[in-house]
């Protein structure tokens, strides 16, 4: 990804490994993926948040499909979102969550 000086961090998960730009700023959590007009599917970005909360994100401007995992402490995805380009309706999560994982969808 371009422009995108993060460190990155891989992760396996059941249907590989996947090298993930890590957010754990602000700015960068706010930055997040959005402008990204394409991504190798085993790409993606990890959001760390210094606490456990309840998330929201948006597609606004996002032109890439995106599943977007939320996980609490112990990387339990507690629940898996499909997320539309440029949707700029907010994507909430249901519980309080310290990771959000991004990945092509």
């Amino acid at each position: 990804m371009k422009g995108y000086k993060y460190k990155k961090t891989k992760i396996k998960g059941k249907t590989g490994t996947f090298k993930l730009w890590i957010a754990d700023t602000e700015a960068k959590r706010v930055k997040g993926l959005s402008s990204i007009r394409s991504l190798n599917r085993n790409e993606g970005m990890i959001f760390i948040y210094p606490d456990e909360d309840f998330r929201t994100f948006t597609m606004k401007n996002t032109f890439i499909p995106l599943e977007i995992y939320f996980c609490d402490k112990d990387f339990n995805v507690l629940e898996i979102v499909k997320g539309k380009p440029r949707n700029k309706a907010p994507i909430k999560s249901k519980a309080k969550v310290k990771y959000v994982i991004e990945i092509l969808g």
